[in-house]
């Protein structure tokens, strides 16, 4: 691997956790209202891959109608479970949600686990489990069933976008169409006052933190990884997704004070041992 490959990678994997730790930041803190944090995400990060669209002479091509849908929904979701969870439990619902969305996916297509995917799984579950254990609040069990929500839009967004060739144009037309449809959720909330005023709050600190998120942490790290999962092989690509939770859990308590507890601990690492099984498995598999 190369300085610049590793260079890149790391920049990713720092971006892919900046998502989660940067919208508890925001949320967490009422800086921002979850539907403005989602509208502002969306849009810069459609400015921003249009702005890169035009300089790389590419047209936005929306591959399927339902990407976009997706899209939004799993920015609603992923804004509004973060009010309530704390950005390592969000994360580890999140990305538990993704894993268990695509792997349904390739055995309604007709892939078969392997033993040791099958002991991968059964880990995640284990790991839920336990994690689920340390909760008891109902706010927070509402989190969760958002953060899994979020996590099923994001899986299918990446199944129904998997053979894409041009990814910038697909990527810039899915989040142009989400933007613009999340804009009219926003006005229509706004004009019959649904939901309250603190629903759609923002402050000047919170505003920075969307365009932070939409813009750099989503927008611009998305068409980087994209480039290098072309040259990443399917091991180490596999690899920087699943320790991403990893990062947002060592990075949660010194940068968000977010208290570490023993379920978090010992179901985390539970969770991402499954993770790491059955996704590095499968990969090995198709090499």
């Amino acid at each position: 691997m190369s300085f610049r490959i590793l260079v890149l990678t790391i920049l990713v994997l720092i971006g892919m956790a900046g998502n989660s730790l940067l919208a508890r930041a925001a949320l967490g803190g009422h800086l921002i209202g979850p539907l403005p944090f989602t509208v502002i995400r969306l849009v810069s990060g459609f400015i921003m891959l249009l702005l890169l669209a035009l300089i790389a002479r590419v047209r936005p091509r929306l591959s399927h109608i339902l990407m976009p849908v997706m899209l939004l929904l799993y920015a609603l979701a992923f804004a509004y479970g973060y009010l309530q969870l704390g950005a390592a439990t969000g994360t580890l619902f999140l990305f538990f949600a993704i894993q268990a969305t695509i792997l349904c996916w390739e055995i309604f297509k007709g892939y078969r686990l392997s033993a040791w995917q099958w002991l991968g799984s059964g880990l995640s579950l284990w790991g839920l489990w336990i994690l689920i254990g340390g909760i008891s609040r109902l706010p927070d069990i509402i989190g969760i069933v958002l953060m899994i929500i979020a996590g099923i839009s994001w899986g299918l967004y990446s199944m129904l976008g998997k053979n894409i060739t041009d990814s910038l144009a697909v990527t810039t037309a899915n989040f142009i169409w989400s933007g613009l449809a999340v804009l009219i959720i926003f006005v229509v909330v706004d004009i019959f006052d649904l939901g309250g005023r603190e629903s759609i709050y923002i402050s000047m600190s919170g505003l920075y933190y969307a365009l932070v998120v939409g813009a750099i942490t989503s927008a611009l790290v998305y068409v980087v990884w994209y480039m290098l999962v072309q040259e990443l092989s399917g091991v180490t690509s596999a690899s920087v997704q699943m320790a991403v939770p990893v990062v947002v859990i060592l990075g949660s308590a010194p940068l968000l004070g977010e208290q570490v507890t023993n379920h978090l601990l010992i179901g985390g690492a539970i969770m991402i041992s499954g993770f790491f099984f059955v996704t590095l498995t499968k990969h090995l598999r198709k090499r």
